[in-house]
């Protein structure tokens, strides 16, 4: 359970970044049961842009930082998870981002770097093609422009539909994602901005 937990921080600090990170972390052990979706977190580029997307951390400054809440339901299991990443550093290669999560009897702290340049020479992967568009929702207690993206794949007998939005105006751009799997296992997840700072 300890290193599912820990592989579910490292996805949701990596939303929307396909690059290299070097991670230090810090936890003790979870003293209930519970778990988490990873499929919560979906996108990996904003869609429906006439430009290329901006960085999801390069264009932010020191101390801007971004506060998300994870509700998940795995089998009639619920937890709760906070994760809270702020901009420790940056650059003219990467950003390095500190990442603090928190659950019910189980706290981890890691440092992750992203590099400003996604590497060359990239292939595109085979599989389902996702929908996409654009729409403002309101989180944080603010109405956000949103470019959303969806979709639907299976493995191993569960199919999972997963929904994420993303604005450029927010650190990570994450604001919102929502998942459901079912079949061989039945599992939700909703994760959705609490906070932002922008610096």
């Amino acid at each position: 359970m300890r290193d599912f937990l820990l592989s579910v921080a490292a996805c949701v600090a990596l939303a929307g970044c396909d690059g290299k990170t070097e991670s230090v972390s810090s936890a003790r052990p979870a003293e209930s049961g519970g778990a988490a979706s990873t499929s919560a977190i979906a996108a990996k580029a904003e869609p429906g842009k006439s430009s290329a997307p901006r960085h999801m951390w390069g264009s932010f400054k020191k101390g801007s930082s971004v506060k998300l809440k994870t509700v998940s339901d795995t089998a009639g299991t619920k937890s709760e998870m906070t994760m809270t990443h702020t901009l420790v550093d940056l650059t003219a290669d990467e950003a390095v981002v500190e990442t603090e999560m928190a659950m019910t009897g189980f706290t981890n702290k890691s440092t992750n770097k992203f590099p400003l340049k996604a590497p060359e020479g990239g292939k595109a992967v085979d599989g389902p093609k996702p929908k996409s568009g654009s729409e403002e929702i309101e989180v944080a207690g603010k109405k956000l422009k949103c470019t959303w993206t969806e979709i639907e794949t299976e493995a191993s007998g569960i199919k999972t539909q997963s929904k994420s939005w993303m604005c450029e105006d927010v650190p990570g751009h994450l604001v919102k994602s929502v998942s459901k799997s079912t079949g061989a296992a039945t599992m939700s997840s909703t994760t959705e901005l609490v906070e932002y700072v922008v610096k």
